[in-house]
């Protein structure tokens, strides 16, 4: 199954509790609208209504949408009005099997608290006259399904029943693969169910994502962190690369001096790659270091950007041009989490698994050939074996050469000295970070190997949707000045992975004039 359930209705009809128990009993994603909203406001519902109005909330209801758009293995929840807007409308239709809950008005005003949490309601009167305004604005649901003294268990049932849903099946597999560095080590944890690896007491935890991967997960997760006896806050901030930047970690460690964090208790990042790395340079640094625990949410950051201990944030010189070497305590790789991920954030993380297979397996790079087609499904049992041995592979790495010093841990940049160029001049929007270093391994081949066309590895990467061609917005020439300030420069060359054959590449020093 890879559609999503979306709930929607008039206010009272269920669509929170009714989504959590589909999620649940169908192994998806649990989405609420309303509560993305909440977390990328930092505010409530009500008070947003209170101070910006109506139409300014409508507006934030679109770009939740626009954000979850491509999401997969999800049931949304979303906002009783968000339907009012026709464009609205077209994403949700687009974006899964739209069904409507519904109820009679009296079992709705039993349902619905006049206590001004609802800010559209405040009294029977206003109820009707919303009622009426309504009316119709629902039909294009493909299924309607009547809440009307029914418990929210058997309305889930029916839904499951009607649409002819099955659960997702996840295999037992667990796998704890330890890292073994001279500063720490710790354990990778490959699983389907992060809950029972996660086990804090009496600690206190600070969690940092942000408002899509929040609404997905924080809530479950401060819950189940809380009924451990222990102390919980979080902080979201905004997604993407273009925050990943001194003045969002100056955000950080403020609400930490506020709340007096001290070095022994844990920050927590859960997300992606972003998420990851400034988590770890806030952890590095604040008070000297502090503990540092990852739940990976993304497939790139499953198998690259959680590992290793690398941390950075971006200036206006380049990308990680800031950033430290600091081990986690401990990652969960919870393979439930890839599977909500869009098609395209899911294949931005196959460019990084690819390039493990280009540098160091050929094995790895063949089962990415033969099983496409398990793996573009999202087959459960072919992610976790590829997750396994790209972790195994790093974890190799990391332990032969931590920091670098060694100059074998550098065939991990492998593409990234172009890809994080191509990232930087599209301001980190036209691509995404796989992407870039997809074209970026491409180019790195063709001009260390005699303009040698890699065919097999384009090829391989198109299956997967990665782009492999130089942009044309990007000119040999505009690459110069960011060579210039690669961190792996030294004096007129730098050191670079250069492609020998599948599964092998070897450090080199080049001239930097090469590239342009």
């Amino acid at each position: 199954m890879s559609e999503n359930i979306i709930l929607i209705g008039f206010m009272g009809t269920g669509k929170d509790t009714i989504g959590r128990i589909l999620a649940e009993n169908l192994n998806l994603g649990y989405l609420s609208t309303d509560r993305m909203i909440e977390l990328a406001e930092q505010r409530s519902i009500k008070e947003i209504f209170e101070k910006e109005g109506e139409e300014y909330f409508r507006k934030r209801e679109h770009w939740v949408l626009e954000k979850i758009k491509g999401l997969k293995n999800v049931v949304i929840a979303t906002g009783g009005g968000i339907v009012k807007n026709e464009k609205n409308r077209e994403i949700l239709k687009k974006a899964g099997r739209v069904i409507q809950l519904y109820a009679n008005p009296d079992t709705l005003l039993k349902r619905i608290k006049m206590d001004g949490s609802r800010p559209l309601v405040k009294s029977k009167k206003e109820f009707f006259n919303l009622l009426e305004q309504r009316k119709g604005i629902y039909d294009f649901a493909e299924m309607k399904i009547d809440t009307t003294e029914k418990a929210p268990e058997l309305v889930a049932r029916e839904i499951i029943k009607r649409l002819g849903l099955k659960k997702i099946d996840y295999p037992d597999q667990n796998e704890s693969i330890m890292i073994h560095t001279k500063s720490r080590v710790y354990p990778v944890i490959i699983t389907f169910d992060s809950d029972r690896h996660l086990i804090f007491r009496n600690k206190r935890i600070f969690i940092i994502t942000n408002p899509l991967v929040g609404a997905l997960y924080l809530d479950d997760l401060v819950k189940r962190l809380k009924r451990q006896d222990n102390e919980v806050n979080y902080l979201i901030i905004p997604d993407g690369e273009a925050y990943k930047n001194i003045k969002t970690v100056e955000s950080i460690y403020e609400y930490l001096f506020k709340i007096n964090f001290q070095r022994q208790d844990i920050i927590l990042g859960l997300g992606g790659g972003v998420i990851t790395d400034i988590a770890g340079f806030v952890a590095s640094t604040f008070k000297r270091g502090c503990k540092l625990v990852y739940i990976p949410t993304t497939l790139l950051c499953q198998v690259d950007a959680a590992l290793g201990g690398k941390n950075g944030v971006n200036t206006k010189y380049g990308k990680n041009m800031l950033g430290t070497f600091y081990q986690p305590e401990c990652v969960v790789c919870d393979i439930k989490k890839i599977m909500t991920l869009p098609d395209r954030e899911f294949s931005n993380g196959i460019a990084e698994v690819i390039k493990y297979g280009i540098i160091s397996s050929e094995g790895l790079f063949r089962t990415l050939k033969e099983k496409k087609g398990l793996i573009m499904e999202r087959d459960p049992a072919s992610l976790f074996r590829i997750i396994k041995e790209c972790v195994m592979i790093k974890g190799k790495i990391i332990e032969e050469d931590e920091t670098e010093e060694k100059g074998i841990r550098e065939i991990l940049n492998f593409g990234h000295t172009i890809g994080h160029i191509i990232e930087k001049m599209g301001r980190y929007k036209r691509y995404s970070h796989g992407e870039a270093v997809s074209i970026g391994m491409v180019q790195e081949i063709c001009i260390f190997n005699k303009n040698r066309i890699p065919v097999e590895v384009i090829e391989l990467l198109k299956g997967y949707s990665l782009p492999a061609e130089l942009p044309g917005f990007i000119k040999r020439q505009d690459i110069k000045g960011f060579i210039l300030q690669d961190k792996k420069m030294k004096r007129e060359k730098i050191r670079m992975p250069i492609f020998e054959r599948i599964g092998s590449v070897k450090i080199k020093e080049v001239l930097c004039k090469k590239f342009f």
